[in-house]
């Protein structure tokens, strides 16, 4: 059974079974489908390991007889609701704050990913060295050879520092959409859908530029740092050339 059939089976039980409503399943099922053919897996192999659609029916109308239940005041189910929304509220609790500490990271990464870009562009173009004395330019002072080098590899570590970002952001933002999805079920707000898995969603096209990027950006850092450092080494004719061009002088 392909996309097409298995998404037209899940439609008629949905109606066989009474639920209005499915368009927002069907949709939710073709994006699972999608996830899963990008990461390589056939639809005949998809279809196989998801559920019947008679069986996601049968739990779509389970669903709608808990809800009738909860409204008429049965006891068992109003109870189960709590102790359900309680749960998600403790677990919720440890959750959220780590999400928010996870999405801090992401943005603290974006700001050292900008800052070595400035940083680079600077010393690459050698507005650097030329504003010496400005009090918003930092830049300690060398020769222009060795601000060129160490100014590129800073641009390759800015790349590489924006894709590592890029990447973490993905996972996170992929993590919340998860624990929404399964907050949701667990709380029976609604049809029940599939679970979301934790990669996140990338089309293969953009998995191999940031690939490319990551390699290219690795291999600038690392080569201009090297010519950069014995760069500064031989015009410094020192090991230390820091101390040579007085970059801790106060």
């Amino acid at each position: 059974m392909n996309k097409q059939e298995y998404l037209a089976a899940l439609k008629k039980a949905l109606k066989s079974a009474g639920i209005s409503d499915c368009d927002d399943i069907i949709e939710e099922y073709s994006e699972h489908f999608d996830m899963k053919t990008a990461d390589g897996f056939s639809e005949e192999e998809i279809a196989a390991k998801l559920a019947s659609p008679e069986e996601i029916a049968g739990e779509y109308r389970e669903i709608g007889a808990e809800a009738g239940d909860a409204k008429g005041g049965k006891k068992g189910s109003i109870t189960g609701r709590i102790f359900k929304a309680c749960g998600a509220v403790l677990l919720g609790m440890a959750v959220y704050p780590t999400l928010f500490v996870l999405y801090v990271w992401v943005f603290t990464f974006g700001i050292f990913a900008l800052t070595s870009a400035i940083t680079g562009i600077f010393m690459v173009s050698g507005l650097g060295q030329l504003m010496q004395e400005s009090p918003y330019v930092h830049i300690p002072p060398m020769p222009y050879v060795s601000s060129l080098l160490l100014g590129i590899s800073l641009l390759g570590l800015a790349v590489l520092s924006t894709a590592g970002a890029e990447y973490c952001r993905l996972y996170v933002t992929q993590m919340w959409k998860k624990y929404t999805r399964w907050n949701k079920n667990m709380l029976g707000k609604g049809p029940a859908l599939p679970p979301l898995p934790l990669p996140p969603r990338v089309t293969p096209k953009k998995r191999r530029v940031m690939r490319t990027l990551i390699l290219i950006s690795l291999v600038v850092f690392i080569i201009a740092l090297i010519a950069g450092t014995a760069t500064s080494m031989i015009m410094a004719q020192s090991l230390e050339p820091w101390h040579t061009w007085g970059w801790f002088q106060t």
